[in-house]
Parts: structure tokens; sequence; C-alpha cells
């Protein structure tokens, strides 16, 4: 019905929407709201267009880059680079072969992502891809305005069309947040490394982070996100307007809010032996 309303019509097409079988009783809490952005990337639409994105590359034509890609020798040194715009936690346990997976835990945080690795992306073809193609929307049109890239693609439909049409292609792993029809295990428990791949938050009372822990540590009571929030509950300290902040743990200590890349990017498993 949206394509049908005169206020949707030059933001929706028919061609974009999802289709899934199912009615009004799967959604029994659906509301609808109107916001600036459905991800927050944290820039103002009015700056930075969602009509200014990437080309979009059916799922077809997206598979066959990545097969191009792939089938080079040195992905490091190629004019290519496959970016994964999704948060560190969703890329560890499930990502494209040979991609770059920034490791960012917003999307809020990819801006400044870019904006500090700029000559990573110079005069580079950039194939992105996330979950379901919103991010990709926001973070191609911010990639494109830096006028860095020789080119900026981006997944139609994002992995969730992909896997419906390539469930044995180059993907590998576990969709986060999505269902097990597409899992082959890549993520590692934090305290044993046996492969795991579901997410439970932090044990600890003021920790939001996420952890990977299996079954047989959880019941050894290993169930913190690292040996900080394991040993003790975190300390809170109070502002002047009684607002509590968390201390901040070792998981988010060493990672840095903003990283890095050197000019030759950092590449996940590209599956070759």
């Amino acid at each position: 019905m949206c394509q049908h309303d005169p206020l949707l019509e030059d933001i929706i097409s028919y061609s974009c929407q999802d289709h899934s079988a199912g009615g009004a009783h799967c959604f029994p809490d659906l509301r609808v709201g109107v916001f600036k952005e459905i991800v927050p990337m944290g820039i103002d639409p009015k700056i930075v267009s969602y009509k200014e994105t990437g080309i979009h590359l059916s799922p077809q034509e997206f598979h066959r880059e990545v097969e191009q890609y792939l089938s080079q020798t040195t992905q490091g040194q190629s004019d290519t680079i496959l970016l994964d715009c999704r948060n560190f936690y969703e890329s560890k346990i499930g990502h494209f072969q040979g991609c770059l997976a920034p490791d960012i835990r917003k999307f809020s945080y990819f801006p400044s992502y870019v904006d500090e690795n700029l000559e990573l992306f110079k005069d580079k073809r950039v194939l992105m891809y996330c979950t379901g193609g919103i991010r990709c929307e926001r973070g191609s049109a911010y990639l494109r305005s830096k006028a860095v890239c020789r080119e900026v693609y981006q997944l139609k439909g994002g992995i969730h069309k992909y896997l419906e049409e390539f469930p044995d292609g180059f993907y590998r792993g576990k969709l986060f947040v999505f269902d097990d029809r597409y899992c082959r295990r890549l993520g590692t428990c934090r305290y044993c490394g046996v492969l795991w791949d579901q997410y439970k938050l932090c044990s600890s009372q003021h920790c939001r982070q996420l952890v990977l822990t299996c079954p047989s540590c959880c019941n050894k009571g290993l169930t913190a996100c690292c040996s900080v929030c394991q040993e003790k509950a975190l300390k809170v300290t109070s502002r002047a307007s009684g607002q509590t902040l968390k201390e901040e743990c070792e998981c988010t200590r060493r990672r840095p809010r903003v990283p890095i890349e050197h000019i030759s990017p950092r590449i996940l498993d590209t599956g070759k032996d």
C-alpha cells in the first residue's frame, strides 16, 4: 500500500520492499513511527541525502563482483575494497570472505571511521554490504560525499537477500539478529575457544557488552565479557545530576572508538587454502 501513498511514492518503491510469507499475526506489537534515521548514523539526512547513495547491485551482480575480487591473488593490493559496514560483533560471527570489517561498536561511528581512513579508500572501488541494505543507504552516501573513491557500490537488500539467492555463496557464518536458516559457525567462545555464535549480555550489572560464552563455560560461571567484569561488579560513580556512569571495562579500554587502518586493509578470511 505504501507505494500508492503520494507522501511516500518518491521514497518507497515496490521493488525495494521485502516480501515474506506471513500476516498481521506475525507482528502483534507492530508500531509505526516517523524518524529521521532508521539506523542512526548521526548525520542529518538533509546534509547527506539518501538520494546520493552508491550504485545498487543485485545479489547476482554482487556475487559476480565478489567472485572476481576473490580471484585476485592478493586482495590487499587490489583496487577494490569489500567493506562490511556493520558493527564488530556482527562481522565477528559472519561475514563475506575477504572483507574489510571495521572494528566499530556503533554505526554512528562509521562517519568518523571513514574520515580517519580516507587514504584507504582513495581511488578504490568499494563494494559495501550490511544486513538488509539500510545502513548502506546512509553509509554509501557518506562515503561518496568525501569524493575519494573511484566508485561506490552496495548490495541491494543486504546479506538477507544475498543468502536467499546464494545460501552457499561467499558469505560465511551466521547473520546476526536473524534466525538460524543460514548458519555455519565462525564465532568462538571467549573462554574455551569452542565454536559458538550466540551472544548474551555481560552478566555484570552495569555492563552492556555482548559476550560469546558457550553453555559449558556458562555452567562454570564464566558469563562476563572480560576479567574486570568477571571478578567484580563494575563500580558506579554519580554525577551531580544524580545520573550514573558505568566504569569502563577491559573490553572498551582495549578497543579504540574509531580504528585507523593501515593502507593495506585488514582482510578477513578469504576461504582459500
